[in-house]
């Protein structure tokens, strides 16, 4: 099997710097790494020829410094390495990227393409579907398991979702994109790392690779950065000792309740009514959510977006709408959707969209947006969203912004895509010079307005007309036992898991904090590998992104690609028996202590300090 594999250098997010005079990242000093990710893409790919046999060549896009992670991957067992790189390649964006690297893939042929989901300094999940795209392949995003299938031409791959897993039968040739679980990560030896100084890399140019040079890095991005502005978020840092568990048990207590532990939260939904539905289409502009349904319920994110859409038409006008596509029961949500601001709902009810398929779904959307030509197209960054989305982007040739957490309209009317990077530590304004402007947006990261249940939306029916055969064949999916998919998404109190918790024996402890708070279990990367808790609440960089009011990390260390899911926390409280942990300096309230003998007391007090639950 001819495999090639993508990696891409970056800096590392733990020490990147955001200088506030200058507006920009400071990258002296910073060390250049292989996105993680990548890195397991590559090591997932040199076990797979181990098994089947064939070649592995990296390819990379990048300065003439990156040929140093080329060597690393030369070390740790590649065949061949690839540079891209010419000036001509220069400030891409993702779609830029994808063509470049697109070109560069289809002179090498390969059965098989392999990237990480995301790389670490960007994180929008956008460049392999998008390069998938523009090769033609079919692919399976957020691979987790792979081996060669029953079937000859094919291999057997199971995807993670957001409520369990999928297994599929990919033919070849074909893209994935693979998790952080895959394979454990590994680093080549020194001597390894000698012998792969001596090896050539192949460094091609634009004009090596072929193609329109002008479809190519800054002048063929179709999206464009206006600014970085500082992320960073101010924590009151304030800490208590833990040598008196009761004690510091009624103080955390006491912190929590008087932060609004149990009043009504209103932050995220319910500050603003529904825009009127008499707006409609009064500028001709349109505005588009596209819904996502699990297990037979729209996902909060859905009423994030119809709310962003409508604060968008506050300022441009037109009609805001809801994309539903599925099976013929998923007409069943039309009136949810026009009760959180859709004017109009184009429904797409068909048994061939029951259960999701990229192509059939990437046929289906791209056509409707090249019939009804909306203005905005918001995605929510989801598994599926984010398998989505940039397949459509590519395939429509526009500019997508991956992993947004607001939107803006300037005084021109033009509208803006906030998007975090480098671990949240900057986030920039995203302007698209296609339209229509097309994000996928961080569920939890927008406001849903208050519901007006008596609205009736106009709907409008959407053929489904493909005709084709995907090549990716459903096997079996199943959801997680015991995991609540979209509890994440909406809660209002999480308490993150560390491995300071000790082991799973003691999770039962945990969840009893969790049952008086009603909320959602988060963890670690490292509790996410040992199993102790699935992998869909892991949180952070290659994770899930959290907005509760309350974030409470239990033996949590508190690493800096870990908070990164939790940053949109109001609150973030730490119980960690090690004064050093880097947890303290980010969070609100922290008890230095053991915390089996801090929760159960704690648990005690918040019990009877709730009010009775009003449901």
């Amino acid at each position: 099997m001819k495999i090639v594999v993508c990696v891409k250098q970056t800096p590392s997010a733990a020490e990147t710097r955001f200088n506030e005079e200058t507006k920009t990242l400071v990258r002296e000093g910073v060390s250049l790494v292989i996105s993680s990710l990548d890195r397991r893409a590559l090591l997932e790919a040199l076990r797979l020829r181990g098994e089947v046999g064939g070649t592995v060549t990296v390819v990379s896009m990048g300065p003439p410094q990156a040929r140093s992670a080329l060597q690393e991957c030369l070390a740790l067992g590649a065949d061949d390495a690839v540079l891209l790189t010419d000036r001509a390649l220069a400030g891409a964006d993702t779609l830029a990227t994808a063509r470049a690297l697109a070109a560069a893939i289809k002179k090498l042929a390969p059965d098989l393409v392999v990237c990480g989901k995301f790389s670490i300094d960007s994180e929008t999940a956008q460049v392999p579907p998008e390069v998938a795209e523009l090769l033609g392949l079919p692919q399976v995003t957020s691979a987790r398991k792979v081996r060669p299938a029953s079937t000859p031409g094919a291999l057997w791959v199971e995807r993670e979702t957001d409520e369990g897993y999928e297994q599929y039968e990919v033919f070849l040739p074909a893209l994935l994109s693979v998790t952080e679980l895959i394979i454990t990560s590994r680093r080549p030896a020194p001597e390894a790392m000698e012998a792969a100084a001596q090896k050539a890399i192949t460094v091609w140019s634009a004009a090596d690779i072929g193609g329109d040079p002008a479809l190519y890095g800054s002048a063929g991005s179709p999206t464009r950065v206006a600014e970085l502005r500082s992320a960073a978020l101010e924590r009151k840092g304030r800490t208590i000792p833990g040598d008196n568990p009761a004690q510091a048990a009624l103080q955390l207590a006491d912190y929590l309740i008087a932060s609004g532990l149990f009043h009504p939260r209103t932050a995220r939904q319910a500050t603003k009514a529904r825009r009127s539905a008499g707006n409609r289409a009064s500028s001709g502009v349109s505005l588009w959510a596209v819904a996502e349904v699990l297990e037979g319920r729209l996902r909060p994110v859905t009423h994030e977006l119809l709310g962003a859409a409508q604060d968008i038409a506050d300022r441009l006008g037109g009609e805001v709408a809801a994309l539903l596509a599925g099976g013929p029961s998923v007409a069943q949500h039309v009136r949810e959707l026009g009760a959180y601001g859709a004017d109009t709902v184009y429904l797409a009810a068909d048994t061939r969209l029951a259960s999701y398929d990229t192509e059939a779904y990437t046929h289906l959307v791209a056509s409707a947006i090249g019939r009804h030509r909306p203005h905005v197209v918001l995605f929510p960054a989801t598994t599926n969203g984010r398998d989505l989305a940039p397949r459509v982007a590519a395939r429509l040739q526009i500019g997508l912004t991956g992993d947004c957490v607001g939107v803006e309209v300037d005084g021109a009317g033009e509208v803006a895509m906030l998007k975090p990077a480098f671990g949240g530590n900057v986030v920039s304004p995203i302007y698209s010079r296609t339209t229509p402007v097309m994000a996928t947006v961080r569920p939890g990261a927008l406001d849903a307005r208050a519901p007006n249940r008596r609205v009736q939306p106009q709907v409008v029916p959407i053929p489904f007309s493909w005709e084709g055969e995907s090549r990716v064949r459903l096997v079996q999916a199943a959801a997680q036992e015991g995991l609540d998919a979209t509890g994440l998404d909406d809660a209002d109190v999480v308490i993150g898991v560390g491995m300071g918790v000790g082991g799973p024996e003691n999770l039962p402890e945990v969840k009893k904090l969790a049952e008086v708070l009603h909320a959602s279990l988060g963890s670690s990367l490292r509790v996410a590998t040992a199993g102790w808790l699935p992998p869909q609440v892991q949180l952070g960089l290659t994770g899930r992104t959290v907005a509760p009011r309350f974030y409470i990390a239990i033996g949590v260390s508190g690493q800096a690609n870990h908070l990164v899911g939790a940053r949109k926390a109001e609150h973030i409280v730490a119980i960690n028996n090690d004064p050093n942990a880097p947890i303290f300096k980010s969070a609100d309230f922290g008890v230095v202590g053991d915390w089996k003998q801090v929760v159960p007391p704690l648990v005690a007090a918040l019990a009877e300090r709730r009010p009775a639950r009003q449901d």
